[in-house]
């Protein structure tokens, strides 16, 4: 009798770690509301008699974690380029385009990325001339914003990691 019931408990100790490892591992991902991310952000400057020329480029990263309580719209309030230290803007607001739709609808457990660029040219416009040394400064660059998540009130800040602009 004793025996059996050692089987029996084995039996059910093994079904138990089979049907924990069958599904797998448990998601420990924490976002419960859009995380934010600016990647591959690229700008070249460029100078004439009328002012300073910008072609930039970048992407914004939106993830959202399993946790959330259901998806969410993400709109995109605004965009500028900063200093390093994030104390002076050089280009507020900074004029990007997307091929995306605006706001974009980011999924629980998923990730959404959208591409941006900005050229002052195809504009009809040119920055000040003053911008190109701020754009080209040793210290770098960064472009930052804000976004707006359904799921939380308010704005979500959002920098990239610093970088440097290709300057004649």
């Amino acid at each position: 009798m004793k025996a059996r019931a050692r089987r029996s408990a084995a039996t059910t100790l093994a079904v138990a770690v089979l049907a924990v490892a069958a599904s797998g591992c448990i998601n420990t991902d924490a976002a419960v509301f859009v995380e934010p991310s600016i990647a591959a952000p690229e700008a070249t400057v460029s100078s004439n008699a009328l002012g300073t020329g910008l072609i930039a480029s970048f992407a914004l990263e939106l993830h959202l974690g399993a946790r959330a309580s259901g998806p969410s719209r993400v709109a995109v309030r605004t965009f500028a380029i900063s200093s390093a230290d994030q104390k002076t803007s050089i280009v507020e607001p900074l004029p990007v385009e997307t091929t995306a739709a605006l706001p974009v609808e980011v999924a629980p457990d998923s990730d959404v990325t959208v591409a941006f660029t900005v050229d002052t040219g195809a504009q009809g416009g040119t920055l000040p001339a003053d911008a190109a040394a701020a754009l080209c400064a040793a210290e770098g660059i960064r472009i930052t914003g804000a976004i707006e998540d359904s799921l939380e009130d308010g704005a979500t800040p959002v920098a990239s990691a610093v970088f440097h602009a290709d300057c004649p």
